[in-house]
């Protein structure tokens, strides 16, 4: 039996250009071997380990001298003479690894213009052209759910090139992306709405609502009248429930509009040496907004309530749906509030509703504060929501206003909740009746966006973010979720239309 075994791995370009002439001739390269003893040659998986570290190695080779070989034959092409170029080292971070290969440049004052100096994208320093292939390895299946250093690590890994991407490389790598997205995304919306007649900052100037629906599409008046009757808790309850101002729109004619904040830790710009006893804690914000119409859905991502807004518009004119009925469901921020309704006041199909669940939450919170001791505050409770749930707010108002003053402890945290409902009015409507029309009551869709854009991967471990950081790793996770990746990638573009994988 042999005593050593030999692999050999040969990539073969064809059809390469002759380094002088220019001719075209076959040339074999990425030719690697590796000899193996007998006791590692029986094993299948250290075969397989260096079979696959070879072939790596041979198919970088072959990488690097076919695109050098381009190089030359584009310079040949331009100027007629090698003579006539610099040589100068270009770097590719790709699926199968790092690169640096030669590439002949047209010197200044030769060919067309510096831009066509080599026929690959001219690189800044010690940039590295990072490839398709590359973007969706790191980003995609890598740190858009792991920590930069696992993904550096995994890639590395796959690659069979140890320590050739460090972590701190894959971080501003995708920084870069996220803000060249986002770039886009803006610029974008910019055409759109001046193509549809708003200003940049998304005001509608004359003939701009000519194409949105002029009143809120509901549905049939006996269709809400039977379910009334039906989730009415007693006959006393009827007359109430109809009174609520809330409409119930026709889910058919309607897109739904979940928007919520979301905060991370803020990263220091220094650390201190000694910390402080009681820092203050500051905060990276996320507006995510999940847009969803039939069982289509896409997630815009961005800083700052008002500009997510104007991108949400600009979504709305691109894909058509101002025709349609706009509900937006909220967690009861009144920044949101404000925020919605001055953006949308010249829009007359718009409707906002308070989520059941942060209303809920509400409640619980500033009885625990008003009430002397937690049976108090539940058995009150279990007489407030049901007024609540079925959209009788006067009711829950008057309720409140008639507890005992000796049960109370803190009467400010009453008058709170109180001027809370008041404020709230138009957008508590009666969730018992929507949820028996089959309509939504929940903003959980954003919730759940929050989720899988930001809080998955940055509120773990104690993470800590800087601003733009946080909202460029924010919005590649969307660019993921909404299945644009392959396109933007490829084109640096983006369709900027509904996915129905989000």
């Amino acid at each position: 039996m042999a005593d050593n075994y030999k692999v050999k791995v040969q990539v073969e370009i064809v059809e390469c250009a002759d380094d002088v002439t220019g001719a075209p001739h076959q040339e074999g390269v990425g030719v690697f071997e590796c000899i193996m003893p007998t006791a590692q040659a029986h094993s299948i998986d250290e075969c397989e380990q260096v079979l696959l570290q070879t072939n790596y190695a041979a198919l970088r080779d072959a990488f690097a001298h076919h695109l050098s070989a381009v190089s030359r034959q584009y310079a040949l092409e331009v100027v007629g003479s090698l003579a006539e170029c610099e040589v100068k080292p270009y770097r590719v971070e790709g699926e199968i690894g790092r690169v640096t290969f030669d590439v002949h440049w047209v010197k200044q004052g030769k060919g067309r213009d510096d831009s066509t100096k080599s026929p690959f994208p001219a690189l800044h320093a010690k940039e590295w052209y990072r490839t398709t292939g590359f973007k969706e390895l790191a980003l995609v299946y890598g740190t858009v759910e792991e920590s930069y250093r696992q993904t550096s690590d995994l890639i590395n890994r796959v690659r069979h090139q140890e320590e050739a991407t460090p972590s701190r490389t894959l971080r501003e790598n995708t920084e870069y992306e996220g803000r060249q997205v986002m770039t886009s995304m803006e610029q974008q919306a910019t055409a759109i709405l001046h193509e549809h007649g708003f200003t940049p900052d998304g005001t509608p100037m004359e003939a701009a609502t000519d194409h949105t629906r002029p009143s809120l599409a509901t549905l049939p008046p006996e269709q809400v009248e039977r379910a009334v009757q039906a989730s009415a808790p007693g006959p006393e309850w009827g007359a109430e429930m109809k009174s609520n101002p809330v409409p119930y729109e026709d889910p058919a004619q309607s897109t739904s509009v979940s928007l919520d904040d979301v905060n991370v830790k803020r990263q220091k710009a220094t650390r201190k040496e000694t910390p402080d006893p009681d820092p203050e804690r500051k905060y990276v914000h996320n507006t995510i907004t999940h847009i969803a119409h039939a069982d289509k859905s896409y997630i815009i991502n961005g800083h700052g309530v008002a500009n997510v807004l104007r991108l949400v518009l600009a979504f709305l004119l691109h894909n058509q749906l101002l025709t349609y009925n706009l509900i937006f469901f909220v967690d009861g921020q009144r920044t949101l509030y404000t925020a919605i309704l001055c953006a949308f006041a010249w829009l007359n199909a718009v409707q906002i509703i308070l989520d059941w669940y942060h209303l809920e939450k509400r409640c619980k919170e500033q009885l625990s504060m008003t009430l002397q001791g937690r049976v108090m505050r539940n058995a009150l409770l279990e007489q407030l929501l049901p007024c609540l749930w079925n959209g009788c707010v006067d009711r829950a108002i008057a309720l409140l206003q008639s507890v005992e003053p000796t049960q109370i402890k803190n009467h400010k945290a009453l008058a709170d909740l109180i001027d809370y409902l008041e404020r709230n009015r138009p957008y508590l409507p009666c969730y018992s009746v929507r949820k028996r029309l089959g309509l939504r009551n929940s903003s959980n869709q954003g919730e759940k966006a929050n989720d899988l854009v930001v809080s998955e991967r940055q509120k773990h471990n104690g993470m800590s973010w800087s601003k733009p950081g946080s909202v460029a790793l924010a919005t590649v996770t969307a660019l993921v979720r909404n299945q644009e990746y392959k396109r933007w990638f490829q084109t640096h573009t983006l369709s900027f239309s509904f996915s129905t994988s989000c």
